[in-house]
């Protein structure tokens, strides 16, 4: 009976302890460099797993204001462990939003899902929002291990 107990804690502990299965930062509006640009820190070290990349955000308008029906553009600026540089673009579709409600609306992207970069180690992104718009509430990414 007692080793049978010892062996369901030691399981739950080593379950408690395993890593998230996501990575889900947020960037306020406030908090972005030059007012436009959202940085990110980004553990891609574990080799054994697979890596996909989504981009979101919130869009939000005041009384009787309207939505941007421009889609976002988003400059990426990947900065590698080695310190090589690697610029990407992609897009955040404002056509199709993920929940909507009178002053809010909210967006994800997809990226890249596998997400394949060439070296393994800490990644340091920089995403410049192009065509930042007024009602943009701030800009996150979703990093899922697989």
């Amino acid at each position: 009976m007692r080793g049978r107990l010892l062996i369901i804690i030691i399981a739950a502990v080593l379950a408690s302890c395993s890593r998230p299965s996501s990575y889900e930062p947020f960037v306020m509006k406030e908090k972005a460099e030059y007012g436009d640009t959202y940085p990110f820190v980004l553990d891609l070290s574990d080799t054994t797993v697979s890596y996909s990349l989504d981009f979101y955000t919130r869009l939000e308008r005041p009384a009787f204001g309207e939505f941007p029906d421009e889609n976002l553009v988003l400059d990426l600026r990947w900065f590698s462990p080695s310190d090589s540089i690697f610029a990407d673009t992609t897009f955040i579709k404002v056509g199709h939003p993920l929940d909507s409600a009178y002053y809010s609306r909210d967006f994800i992207t997809t990226y890249r899902d596998p997400l394949s970069l060439p070296e393994s180690g800490e990644w340091r992104l920089k995403v410049k929002v192009v065509n930042d718009a007024q009602s943009l509430r701030g800009l996150g990414l979703v990093l899922k291990r697989y």
